[in-house]
Protein backbone atom coordinates (compact mmCIF):
# COMPACT_ATOMS: atom_id res chain seq x y z
CA UNK A 1 0.00 0.00 0.00
CA UNK A 2 1.13 3.35 -1.01
CA UNK A 3 0.04 6.02 1.49
CA UNK A 4 -1.05 9.43 0.11
CA UNK A 5 -0.06 12.64 1.76
CA UNK A 6 -3.66 14.11 0.71
CA UNK A 7 -7.66 12.49 0.19
CA UNK A 8 -10.84 14.06 -0.55
CA UNK A 9 -12.09 12.86 3.20
CA UNK A 10 -9.94 11.41 6.09
CA UNK A 11 -11.56 9.62 8.50
CA UNK A 12 -9.89 8.50 12.42
CA UNK A 13 -11.70 5.39 13.48
CA UNK A 14 -13.09 2.63 11.68
CA UNK A 15 -16.15 1.50 14.14
CA UNK A 16 -19.37 1.19 13.60
CA UNK A 17 -19.80 4.44 12.16
CA UNK A 18 -16.53 5.16 10.35
CA UNK A 19 -16.88 1.80 8.40
CA UNK A 20 -20.21 2.95 6.73
CA UNK A 21 -18.76 6.25 6.31
CA UNK A 22 -16.06 4.93 4.04
CA UNK A 23 -17.79 2.73 2.22
CA UNK A 24 -21.07 5.71 1.22
CA UNK A 25 -18.28 7.91 0.66
CA UNK A 26 -15.75 6.40 -1.50
CA UNK A 27 -18.55 4.75 -3.28
CA UNK A 28 -19.45 8.55 -4.07
CA UNK A 29 -16.48 8.56 -6.08
CA UNK A 30 -14.36 10.45 -3.11
CA UNK A 31 -11.40 8.91 -2.20
CA UNK A 32 -10.85 8.13 1.29
CA UNK A 33 -8.23 7.37 3.72
CA UNK A 34 -9.99 5.26 7.02
CA UNK A 35 -7.42 5.20 9.58
CA UNK A 36 -8.18 2.67 12.91
CA UNK A 37 -5.79 2.49 15.69
CA UNK A 38 -6.47 -1.58 15.99
CA UNK A 39 -5.59 -4.67 13.34
CA UNK A 40 -7.71 -6.00 11.39
CA UNK A 41 -10.85 -8.36 11.80
CA UNK A 42 -9.96 -11.73 9.99
CA UNK A 43 -9.74 -14.15 13.09
CA UNK A 44 -12.53 -16.81 13.84
CA UNK A 45 -12.56 -15.53 17.32
CA UNK A 46 -14.49 -12.31 15.81
CA UNK A 47 -16.19 -13.71 13.12
CA UNK A 48 -17.97 -16.12 15.24
CA UNK A 49 -20.63 -15.28 17.35
CA UNK A 50 -19.94 -17.20 20.01
CA UNK A 51 -16.71 -16.01 20.28
CA UNK A 52 -17.55 -12.72 21.85
CA UNK A 53 -16.67 -14.00 25.26
CA UNK A 54 -12.99 -13.82 24.11
CA UNK A 55 -12.82 -10.72 23.39
CA UNK A 56 -14.41 -9.38 26.66
CA UNK A 57 -11.57 -10.46 28.40
CA UNK A 58 -8.68 -7.99 30.00
CA UNK A 59 -5.77 -9.67 28.01
CA UNK A 60 -8.09 -9.14 24.42
CA UNK A 61 -5.88 -7.56 21.89
CA UNK A 62 -9.49 -6.68 19.97
CA UNK A 63 -10.60 -4.38 23.11
CA UNK A 64 -8.96 -0.97 24.96
CA UNK A 65 -10.88 -2.27 28.21
CA UNK A 66 -11.01 0.85 29.31
CA UNK A 67 -12.35 1.50 32.87
CA UNK A 68 -14.88 4.38 34.69
CA UNK A 69 -13.11 6.23 37.60
CA UNK A 70 -14.46 4.86 41.13
CA UNK A 71 -18.30 5.47 41.55
CA UNK A 72 -19.37 6.83 44.51
CA UNK A 73 -22.87 5.78 44.31
CA UNK A 74 -21.37 2.00 43.28
CA UNK A 75 -19.94 1.18 46.41
CA UNK A 76 -16.61 2.73 44.73
CA UNK A 77 -15.83 0.58 42.42
CA UNK A 78 -14.64 1.24 38.39
CA UNK A 79 -16.87 0.07 35.82
CA UNK A 80 -15.82 -1.91 32.91
CA UNK A 81 -15.97 0.38 30.33
CA UNK A 82 -14.65 -1.97 27.05
CA UNK A 83 -14.78 -1.08 23.50
CA UNK A 84 -13.37 -2.41 20.35
CA UNK A 85 -10.13 -1.63 19.50
CA UNK A 86 -9.96 -3.65 15.64
CA UNK A 87 -11.63 -2.94 12.11
CA UNK A 88 -15.14 -2.97 12.65
CA UNK A 89 -14.75 -1.33 16.55
CA UNK A 90 -17.67 -2.05 18.90
CA UNK A 91 -19.60 -3.48 16.24
CA UNK A 92 -16.64 -6.57 16.01
CA UNK A 93 -17.06 -7.23 19.72
CA UNK A 94 -20.52 -6.20 21.14
CA UNK A 95 -23.51 -9.13 21.97
CA UNK A 96 -25.08 -8.26 18.22
CA UNK A 97 -28.53 -7.17 19.56
CA UNK A 98 -30.32 -5.95 16.98
CA UNK A 99 -32.47 -3.06 18.23
CA UNK A 100 -33.75 0.57 16.95
CA UNK A 101 -35.30 2.69 19.83
CA UNK A 102 -38.07 3.94 19.88
CA UNK A 103 -39.47 6.68 17.43
CA UNK A 104 -39.93 9.01 20.18
CA UNK A 105 -36.48 9.14 21.13
CA UNK A 106 -35.84 10.90 17.81
CA UNK A 107 -38.22 13.27 18.12
CA UNK A 108 -37.18 13.83 21.25
CA UNK A 109 -34.10 14.85 19.76
CA UNK A 110 -35.52 17.10 17.40
CA UNK A 111 -36.82 18.76 20.54
CA UNK A 112 -33.27 18.77 22.43
CA UNK A 113 -32.40 21.14 19.02
CA UNK A 114 -31.21 17.86 16.70
CA UNK A 115 -33.12 19.50 14.04
CA UNK A 116 -33.57 17.03 10.84
CA UNK A 117 -33.27 13.96 14.06
CA UNK A 118 -36.63 13.11 14.07
CA UNK A 119 -38.20 10.08 13.94
CA UNK A 120 -40.06 10.71 10.12
CA UNK A 121 -36.09 11.96 9.27
CA UNK A 122 -34.24 8.56 10.27
CA UNK A 123 -36.84 6.04 9.68
CA UNK A 124 -35.64 5.51 6.10
CA UNK A 125 -31.54 4.95 6.70
CA UNK A 126 -32.75 2.21 10.05
CA UNK A 127 -34.84 0.77 6.39
CA UNK A 128 -31.78 1.46 4.40
CA UNK A 129 -28.94 -0.42 7.01
CA UNK A 130 -30.76 -3.67 7.53
CA UNK A 131 -31.91 -6.88 5.51
CA UNK A 132 -34.71 -8.37 8.13
CA UNK A 133 -37.08 -11.31 6.77
CA UNK A 134 -39.40 -9.70 8.60
CA UNK A 135 -41.73 -7.44 5.55
CA UNK A 136 -44.24 -5.44 7.41
CA UNK A 137 -43.44 -2.13 6.11
CA UNK A 138 -41.32 -0.85 9.40
CA UNK A 139 -38.10 -3.05 8.53
CA UNK A 140 -35.71 -3.15 5.32
CA UNK A 141 -35.15 -6.16 3.26
CA UNK A 142 -31.91 -4.99 1.17
CA UNK A 143 -29.08 -3.71 4.00
CA UNK A 144 -26.16 -4.70 4.31
CA UNK A 145 -26.73 -5.95 8.25
CA UNK A 146 -28.37 -8.76 8.32
CA UNK A 147 -31.31 -9.15 11.06
CA UNK A 148 -32.18 -11.90 11.83
CA UNK A 149 -33.48 -14.31 14.87
CA UNK A 150 -32.72 -17.34 15.96
CA UNK A 151 -35.61 -20.10 15.07
CA UNK A 152 -35.58 -22.57 17.53
CA UNK A 153 -35.85 -21.45 21.34
CA UNK A 154 -35.15 -23.38 23.49
CA UNK A 155 -36.85 -24.06 26.78
CA UNK A 156 -35.88 -21.19 29.01
CA UNK A 157 -36.22 -18.73 26.32
CA UNK A 158 -39.50 -20.20 25.90
CA UNK A 159 -40.31 -19.81 29.12
CA UNK A 160 -39.56 -16.33 29.65
CA UNK A 161 -41.81 -15.15 27.06
CA UNK A 162 -44.71 -17.59 28.35
CA UNK A 163 -44.26 -15.97 32.13
CA UNK A 164 -44.37 -12.37 30.40
CA UNK A 165 -47.79 -13.11 29.37
CA UNK A 166 -48.19 -14.78 32.78
CA UNK A 167 -47.21 -11.80 34.56
CA UNK A 168 -49.73 -9.84 32.30
CA UNK A 169 -46.89 -7.98 30.51
CA UNK A 170 -47.71 -7.00 26.64
CA UNK A 171 -46.47 -9.29 24.17
CA UNK A 172 -44.79 -7.59 20.71
CA UNK A 173 -44.22 -9.79 17.68
CA UNK A 174 -41.30 -7.01 16.54
CA UNK A 175 -39.84 -4.80 19.03
CA UNK A 176 -38.62 -2.74 16.08
CA UNK A 177 -41.48 -2.38 14.28
CA UNK A 178 -44.95 -1.03 15.41
CA UNK A 179 -45.05 -1.82 18.91
CA UNK A 180 -41.73 -1.73 20.89
CA UNK A 181 -43.44 -2.50 24.14
CA UNK A 182 -43.49 -6.19 25.78
CA UNK A 183 -41.96 -9.68 25.94
CA UNK A 184 -40.67 -10.37 22.50
CA UNK A 185 -37.66 -12.25 20.43
CA UNK A 186 -35.14 -10.30 19.63
CA UNK A 187 -32.89 -9.82 16.39
CA UNK A 188 -29.16 -10.01 16.19
CA UNK A 189 -26.74 -8.74 13.26
CA UNK A 190 -25.66 -11.80 12.08
CA UNK A 191 -25.06 -13.50 8.70
CA UNK A 192 -25.51 -16.78 7.99
CA UNK A 193 -23.19 -17.94 11.01
CA UNK A 194 -20.51 -14.80 11.14
CA UNK A 195 -20.90 -11.73 12.78
CA UNK A 196 -22.50 -9.07 10.81
CA UNK A 197 -19.87 -5.87 11.73
CA UNK A 198 -19.77 -2.83 10.30
CA UNK A 199 -16.54 -4.34 8.83
CA UNK A 200 -18.36 -7.28 7.32
CA UNK A 201 -21.15 -5.84 6.05
CA UNK A 202 -19.69 -2.65 4.67
CA UNK A 203 -15.88 -2.79 3.53
CA UNK A 204 -15.53 -7.04 3.23
CA UNK A 205 -18.71 -7.15 0.70
CA UNK A 206 -17.08 -4.88 -1.52
CA UNK A 207 -14.16 -6.80 -3.07
CA UNK A 208 -12.62 -3.88 -4.99
CA UNK A 209 -12.61 -0.57 -4.30
CA UNK A 210 -10.00 1.96 -5.51
CA UNK A 211 -11.25 4.86 -4.18
CA UNK A 212 -10.46 3.70 -0.68
CA UNK A 213 -7.30 3.03 1.43
CA UNK A 214 -6.98 1.62 4.95
CA UNK A 215 -4.60 1.99 7.04
CA UNK A 216 -4.30 -0.42 10.25
CA UNK A 217 -2.22 -0.19 13.40
CA UNK A 218 -2.38 3.69 12.93
CA UNK A 219 -2.77 5.98 15.87
CA UNK A 220 -4.40 9.28 15.10
CA UNK A 221 -2.34 12.04 17.12
CA UNK A 222 -3.92 15.15 16.52
CA UNK A 223 -6.42 17.28 14.24
CA UNK A 224 -3.99 19.93 12.13
CA UNK A 225 -6.18 23.12 12.06
CA UNK A 226 -4.97 26.71 10.50
CA UNK A 227 -7.08 29.69 10.80
CA UNK A 228 -9.92 27.76 12.35
CA UNK A 229 -9.96 25.13 9.10
CA UNK A 230 -9.30 21.34 9.98
CA UNK A 231 -6.93 20.78 7.29
CA UNK A 232 -5.65 17.28 8.30
CA UNK A 233 -4.19 14.66 10.84
CA UNK A 234 -1.38 13.87 12.33
CA UNK A 235 -0.96 9.65 12.38
CA UNK A 236 1.60 7.82 14.37
CA UNK A 237 2.30 4.73 12.07
CA UNK A 238 5.05 2.24 12.42
CA UNK A 239 6.52 4.15 14.88
CA UNK A 240 6.50 7.27 12.34
CA UNK A 241 4.49 10.61 12.64
CA UNK A 242 2.94 11.46 9.37
CA UNK A 243 0.86 14.97 8.66
CA UNK A 244 -2.54 14.28 6.14
CA UNK A 245 -4.35 16.55 4.70
CA UNK A 246 -7.88 16.65 3.39
CA UNK A 247 -9.19 18.26 0.02
CA UNK A 248 -12.69 17.90 1.37
CA UNK A 249 -13.18 17.21 5.03
CA UNK A 250 -11.56 15.03 8.60
CA UNK A 251 -14.01 13.25 10.25
CA UNK A 252 -13.64 11.73 13.36
CA UNK A 253 -15.68 8.96 13.97
CA UNK A 254 -13.13 7.68 17.18
CA UNK A 255 -15.50 6.90 19.40
CA UNK A 256 -17.93 8.29 23.23
CA UNK A 257 -14.20 8.60 24.63
CA UNK A 258 -12.20 8.88 21.73
CA UNK A 259 -13.20 11.93 19.78
CA UNK A 260 -13.74 14.27 22.77
CA UNK A 261 -10.35 12.82 23.52
CA UNK A 262 -9.05 13.71 20.17
CA UNK A 263 -10.31 17.02 19.74
CA UNK A 264 -9.02 18.33 23.10
CA UNK A 265 -5.54 16.96 22.55
CA UNK A 266 -5.68 18.69 19.46
CA UNK A 267 -6.49 22.87 21.38
CA UNK A 268 -10.78 22.15 20.67
CA UNK A 269 -12.76 21.70 24.00
CA UNK A 270 -13.20 23.35 27.79
CA UNK A 271 -10.64 25.98 28.09
CA UNK A 272 -10.44 25.55 31.98
CA UNK A 273 -9.46 21.75 31.69
CA UNK A 274 -6.90 22.29 28.19
CA UNK A 275 -5.00 25.23 30.57
CA UNK A 276 -4.86 22.96 33.23
CA UNK A 277 -3.45 20.26 30.38
CA UNK A 278 -0.45 22.78 29.46
CA UNK A 279 -2.59 22.80 25.97
CA UNK A 280 -3.54 25.76 23.55
CA UNK A 281 -7.17 26.51 23.30
CA UNK A 282 -7.88 27.02 19.44
CA UNK A 283 -11.35 26.73 19.93
CA UNK A 284 -12.77 27.08 23.44
CA UNK A 285 -16.02 24.87 23.71
CA UNK A 286 -16.74 23.53 27.22
CA UNK A 287 -19.11 21.08 26.19
CA UNK A 288 -16.22 18.76 24.66
CA UNK A 289 -16.73 15.21 26.82
CA UNK A 290 -19.49 16.56 28.68
CA UNK A 291 -23.02 14.86 28.44
CA UNK A 292 -21.66 11.25 28.80
CA UNK A 293 -24.37 8.51 29.71
CA UNK A 294 -24.86 5.15 29.83
CA UNK A 295 -27.07 2.04 30.53
CA UNK A 296 -26.91 0.52 33.55
CA UNK A 297 -27.96 -3.33 34.32
CA UNK A 298 -28.15 -5.21 37.52
CA UNK A 299 -28.96 -9.01 37.29
CA UNK A 300 -31.58 -11.10 38.73
CA UNK A 301 -29.80 -15.07 38.16
CA UNK A 302 -31.41 -18.39 39.06
CA UNK A 303 -29.69 -21.83 39.11
CA UNK A 304 -31.34 -25.33 38.12
CA UNK A 305 -30.91 -28.69 38.72
CA UNK A 306 -31.72 -29.73 35.52
CA UNK A 307 -29.05 -29.28 32.71
CA UNK A 308 -31.47 -27.11 31.19
CA UNK A 309 -29.45 -24.05 29.95
CA UNK A 310 -26.90 -23.48 27.93
CA UNK A 311 -24.09 -24.04 30.23
CA UNK A 312 -23.97 -27.31 28.94
CA UNK A 313 -22.37 -26.47 26.20
CA UNK A 314 -19.37 -25.81 27.21
CA UNK A 315 -18.38 -29.34 28.65
CA UNK A 316 -15.19 -30.10 26.67
CA UNK A 317 -16.77 -32.80 24.24
CA UNK A 318 -20.02 -30.35 23.28
CA UNK A 319 -17.33 -27.58 22.33
CA UNK A 320 -15.23 -29.84 20.26
CA UNK A 321 -18.96 -30.56 18.39
CA UNK A 322 -19.59 -26.86 18.55
CA UNK A 323 -16.51 -25.66 16.80
CA UNK A 324 -16.63 -28.43 13.68
CA UNK A 325 -20.26 -27.39 13.62
CA UNK A 326 -19.39 -23.39 13.19
CA UNK A 327 -15.90 -24.12 10.99
CA UNK A 328 -17.78 -26.70 8.95
CA UNK A 329 -21.27 -25.21 8.36
CA UNK A 330 -21.31 -21.96 10.13
CA UNK A 331 -24.22 -23.75 12.05
CA UNK A 332 -25.09 -24.74 15.72
CA UNK A 333 -24.65 -23.14 18.95
CA UNK A 334 -21.82 -21.51 17.93
CA UNK A 335 -23.36 -19.51 15.29
CA UNK A 336 -25.50 -16.99 16.69
CA UNK A 337 -25.28 -14.98 19.87
CA UNK A 338 -27.10 -15.94 23.54
CA UNK A 339 -29.83 -13.17 23.86
CA UNK A 340 -33.01 -14.36 21.74
CA UNK A 341 -35.24 -12.97 23.88
CA UNK A 342 -36.05 -9.58 26.45
CA UNK A 343 -38.75 -7.00 27.31
CA UNK A 344 -39.34 -3.63 26.75
CA UNK A 345 -41.53 -2.27 30.11
CA UNK A 346 -42.89 0.70 31.56
CA UNK A 347 -41.90 1.71 35.05
CA UNK A 348 -45.32 3.58 35.59
CA UNK A 349 -48.33 2.96 32.71
CA UNK A 350 -48.80 6.92 32.94
CA UNK A 351 -45.15 7.53 30.88
CA UNK A 352 -45.18 7.74 26.95
CA UNK A 353 -43.33 4.38 26.20
CA UNK A 354 -40.97 2.17 27.71
CA UNK A 355 -37.95 2.91 30.04
CA UNK A 356 -36.73 -0.57 30.80
CA UNK A 357 -35.14 -3.04 29.30
CA UNK A 358 -34.74 -6.87 29.75
CA UNK A 359 -32.11 -9.07 28.54
CA UNK A 360 -32.17 -12.32 29.38
CA UNK A 361 -29.74 -15.08 28.93
CA UNK A 362 -30.20 -18.88 29.10
CA UNK A 363 -26.54 -19.41 31.27
CA UNK A 364 -25.45 -18.94 34.66
CA UNK A 365 -22.47 -16.96 35.21
CA UNK A 366 -20.02 -16.49 37.71
CA UNK A 367 -19.25 -13.00 39.10
CA UNK A 368 -16.87 -11.81 36.52
CA UNK A 369 -19.93 -13.07 33.85
CA UNK A 370 -17.59 -16.43 32.83
CA UNK A 371 -20.55 -19.55 32.26
CA UNK A 372 -19.69 -22.11 34.14
CA UNK A 373 -19.82 -25.33 32.57
CA UNK A 374 -21.12 -27.32 35.45
CA UNK A 375 -23.89 -25.24 37.05
CA UNK A 376 -26.63 -24.45 35.04
CA UNK A 377 -29.18 -22.10 35.57
CA UNK A 378 -30.65 -18.31 33.79
CA UNK A 379 -30.01 -14.69 34.08
CA UNK A 380 -31.80 -11.30 33.45
CA UNK A 381 -30.19 -8.09 32.66
CA UNK A 382 -32.39 -5.78 33.81
CA UNK A 383 -32.24 -1.61 33.76
CA UNK A 384 -33.38 1.38 32.79
CA UNK A 385 -33.06 3.02 29.54
CA UNK A 386 -33.17 6.70 29.86
CA UNK A 387 -30.93 7.37 33.10
CA UNK A 388 -31.14 11.09 34.05
CA UNK A 389 -27.44 10.75 35.40
CA UNK A 390 -24.76 12.37 33.07
CA UNK A 391 -21.13 11.82 33.56
CA UNK A 392 -17.60 13.42 31.51
CA UNK A 393 -14.75 12.56 29.86
CA UNK A 394 -11.45 14.33 30.41
CA UNK A 395 -7.84 13.85 29.41
CA UNK A 396 -5.64 11.74 31.65
CA UNK A 397 -2.30 13.42 29.96
CA UNK A 398 -0.89 14.29 26.73
CA UNK A 399 -0.43 11.23 25.80
CA UNK A 400 -3.45 9.65 23.31
CA UNK A 401 -2.53 6.35 24.03
CA UNK A 402 -3.28 6.54 27.65
CA UNK A 403 -6.77 5.88 28.30
CA UNK A 404 -8.96 9.11 29.28
CA UNK A 405 -10.68 10.05 32.44
CA UNK A 406 -14.23 8.41 32.21
CA UNK A 407 -16.63 9.31 34.96
CA UNK A 408 -20.03 7.95 34.17
CA UNK A 409 -21.50 9.25 37.50
CA UNK A 410 -24.00 6.31 37.36
CA UNK A 411 -26.96 6.83 39.87
CA UNK A 412 -26.35 10.46 40.56
CA UNK A 413 -29.89 11.11 40.40
CA UNK A 414 -33.02 10.26 42.16
CA UNK A 415 -35.11 9.39 39.61
CA UNK A 416 -32.86 6.33 38.55
CA UNK A 417 -32.48 4.52 41.60
CA UNK A 418 -36.81 4.56 41.63
CA UNK A 419 -36.38 3.29 38.22
CA UNK A 420 -33.52 0.66 38.87
CA UNK A 421 -35.43 -0.61 41.83
CA UNK A 422 -38.74 -0.74 39.78
CA UNK A 423 -37.13 -2.32 37.22
CA UNK A 424 -35.50 -5.14 39.64
CA UNK A 425 -38.95 -5.98 40.62
CA UNK A 426 -40.24 -5.98 37.62
CA UNK A 427 -37.93 -8.59 36.39
CA UNK A 428 -38.02 -10.82 39.72
CA UNK A 429 -42.17 -10.79 39.51
CA UNK A 430 -41.51 -12.44 35.50
CA UNK A 431 -38.79 -15.05 36.72
CA UNK A 432 -41.48 -15.69 39.20
CA UNK A 433 -44.25 -17.13 37.54
CA UNK A 434 -45.28 -20.23 36.94
CA UNK A 435 -43.57 -21.24 33.52
CA UNK A 436 -40.38 -20.79 35.42
CA UNK A 437 -41.30 -22.72 38.78
CA UNK A 438 -40.25 -26.09 37.23
CA UNK A 439 -37.19 -24.89 36.41
CA UNK A 440 -36.14 -22.75 39.42
CA UNK A 441 -33.80 -24.65 42.40
CA UNK A 442 -32.57 -21.61 43.93
CA UNK A 443 -31.90 -17.81 43.60
CA UNK A 444 -28.55 -16.85 43.16
CA UNK A 445 -28.64 -13.17 43.07
CA UNK A 446 -30.15 -11.32 44.48
CA UNK A 447 -31.51 -13.12 46.82
CA UNK A 448 -32.86 -10.71 49.02
CA UNK A 449 -36.34 -9.49 50.34
CA UNK A 450 -37.28 -7.23 47.49
CA UNK A 451 -39.34 -5.56 49.01
CA UNK A 452 -36.90 -4.15 51.22
CA UNK A 453 -35.64 -0.85 49.49
CA UNK A 454 -32.55 -1.27 51.73
CA UNK A 455 -31.11 -4.01 50.82
CA UNK A 456 -32.00 -3.70 47.47
CA UNK A 457 -30.34 -0.61 47.22
CA UNK A 458 -27.27 -2.11 48.35
CA UNK A 459 -27.14 -4.83 46.10
CA UNK A 460 -27.88 -2.84 43.22
CA UNK A 461 -25.06 -0.87 44.56
CA UNK A 462 -22.67 -4.26 44.28
CA UNK A 463 -23.83 -5.26 41.56
CA UNK A 464 -24.89 -3.06 38.81
CA UNK A 465 -22.49 -2.96 35.69
CA UNK A 466 -22.55 -0.83 32.28
CA UNK A 467 -24.64 -2.27 29.47
CA UNK A 468 -22.25 -0.93 27.27
CA UNK A 469 -23.72 1.66 25.62
CA UNK A 470 -22.20 5.05 26.57
CA UNK A 471 -22.97 8.34 24.19
CA UNK A 472 -23.14 12.06 24.05
CA UNK A 473 -19.63 13.40 24.74
CA UNK A 474 -19.56 15.49 21.62
CA UNK A 475 -23.79 16.28 21.85
CA UNK A 476 -25.32 17.87 18.30
CA UNK A 477 -27.64 20.16 19.02
CA UNK A 478 -28.74 23.82 17.68
CA UNK A 479 -25.75 26.53 17.21
CA UNK A 480 -27.17 28.64 19.73
CA UNK A 481 -27.01 25.70 22.63
CA UNK A 482 -23.71 26.13 24.92
CA UNK A 483 -24.16 22.11 25.90
CA UNK A 484 -23.58 20.74 22.01
CA UNK A 485 -20.12 20.58 20.44
CA UNK A 486 -21.41 19.82 16.94
CA UNK A 487 -24.34 21.10 14.68
CA UNK A 488 -27.53 19.06 13.25
CA UNK A 489 -25.36 18.23 10.00
CA UNK A 490 -22.55 17.23 12.38
CA UNK A 491 -20.03 20.36 12.06
CA UNK A 492 -17.93 21.35 14.94
CA UNK A 493 -18.80 24.31 16.18
CA UNK A 494 -16.14 26.93 15.79
CA UNK A 495 -14.46 25.22 13.01
CA UNK A 496 -14.22 24.17 8.91
CA UNK A 497 -13.93 21.26 7.53
CA UNK A 498 -14.56 19.06 10.61
CA UNK A 499 -17.15 17.01 11.68
CA UNK A 500 -18.07 14.20 14.17
CA UNK A 501 -19.44 11.16 13.13
CA UNK A 502 -20.22 8.48 15.86
CA UNK A 503 -22.40 7.33 19.12
CA UNK A 504 -20.47 10.95 20.69
CA UNK A 505 -23.21 13.07 19.23
CA UNK A 506 -25.98 11.43 20.21
CA UNK A 507 -27.93 14.10 22.26
CA UNK A 508 -29.35 11.46 24.78
CA UNK A 509 -29.88 7.56 25.08
CA UNK A 510 -32.07 5.70 22.65
CA UNK A 511 -34.43 3.12 24.77
CA UNK A 512 -32.66 0.03 23.60
CA UNK A 513 -28.84 -0.73 22.88
CA UNK A 514 -27.30 1.97 20.53
CA UNK A 515 -25.36 0.14 17.40
CA UNK A 516 -28.07 0.21 15.34
CA UNK A 517 -28.74 3.76 16.07
CA UNK A 518 -24.98 4.38 15.25
CA UNK A 519 -24.87 3.22 12.09
CA UNK A 520 -28.06 5.04 11.13
CA UNK A 521 -26.36 8.25 12.23
CA UNK A 522 -23.21 7.50 9.72
CA UNK A 523 -25.44 6.91 7.15
CA UNK A 524 -27.51 9.67 7.58
CA UNK A 525 -24.03 11.45 7.91
CA UNK A 526 -23.21 10.61 4.49
CA UNK A 527 -25.77 12.11 2.62
CA UNK A 528 -25.46 15.11 4.77
CA UNK A 529 -22.01 15.19 3.83
CA UNK A 530 -22.61 14.48 -0.05
CA UNK A 531 -25.29 16.78 0.01
CA UNK A 532 -23.07 19.39 0.98
CA UNK A 533 -20.70 19.24 -2.04
CA UNK A 534 -23.46 19.16 -4.73
CA UNK A 535 -26.55 21.16 -5.38
CA UNK A 536 -28.70 18.07 -4.53
CA UNK A 537 -31.15 18.38 -1.46
CA UNK A 538 -32.10 15.19 0.88
CA UNK A 539 -35.40 12.97 -0.04
CA UNK A 540 -38.51 14.87 1.39
CA UNK A 541 -39.21 12.96 4.43
CA UNK A 542 -42.37 11.17 4.83
CA UNK A 543 -44.62 10.84 7.49
CA UNK A 544 -44.64 7.42 9.29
Amino acid sequence: MVLQDRYDYLITGAGSAGCVLARRLSDAGNTVLLIEAGMNDKSWILRMPAGLRSTFKPSSKYNYWFKSTKQKYLDNREIDQPRGKVLGGSSSINGMTWLRGHPLDYNRWEEQGAKGWAWKDCFDYFKKIESSKINDGYRGQKGLIKAQRYENLSPLNLAFIEAGIEAGFKQSEDVNGFQQEGVSRFEMSVDNGIRNSTSYGYLHSQRDNSNLTILLNAQTEKIIIKNSIAEGLVVKHRGHSTHIFATKEVLISAGVFGSPQLLMLSGIGPKAHLQDKGIETLVDLPAVGENLQDHLECHIQIETKEPVSLNKELQPHRILMAGLKWFGFKKGVASVNQCHVGAFLKSEESISHADIQFHFFPLFFDKNWIPQPTTYGYRLGVGPMRPSSRGHVKLRSLNIEDQPLIEPNYMSTQKDWEIMRRAMRLGHKLLSQEAFKKFHYREDTPAIDMNDDNALDAFIRKDASSAYHPCGTCKMGHESDSSAVVSPELKVKGLGNLRIVDASVIPSLPSANINATTIMIAEKASDIISVSYTHLTLPTNREV
